[in-house]
């Protein structure tokens, strides 16, 4: 999975939102370290709205703070929390052979 993706997909895991509110808070789940421009944002919105992943809201949900036209809101789908969680597995387990691999290392 791309970098890019799993970090918006982690964005609308915790709720529906809007394009700059993915970018703030992708800016700020990676302390600065990924910024999306807007290219790379909405192209990727727009893939995922393909993959069946994420799917793009009507108007804005009740619980918006702002609720101006031009803003698109997206959700994460069902399906695309399945993946997320499916990648998140596989980091994890990445992780772990990673951590053994340097703790055979350590003991040489």
């Amino acid at each position: 999975m791309r970098r890019h993706w799993f970090y918006i997909l982690l964005s609308l895991a915790a709720h529906d939102r809007h394009g700059s509110g993915i970018m703030r808070d992708v800016l700020e789940l990676t302390d600065g370290d990924l910024k999306l421009w807007p290219v790379t944002l909405y192209g990727s919105l727009d893939e995922l709205v393909e993959e069946g992943w994420i799917k793009a809201l009507e108007a804005a949900p009740s619980s918006a703070q702002t609720k101006s036209d031009r803003l698109r809101w997206f959700h994460i789908t069902a399906e695309g929390r399945r993946v997320l969680a499916t990648e998140v597995q596989r980091m994890n387990a990445t992780v772990r052979v990673a951590e053994q691999r340097l703790a055979q290392v350590k003991q040489r």
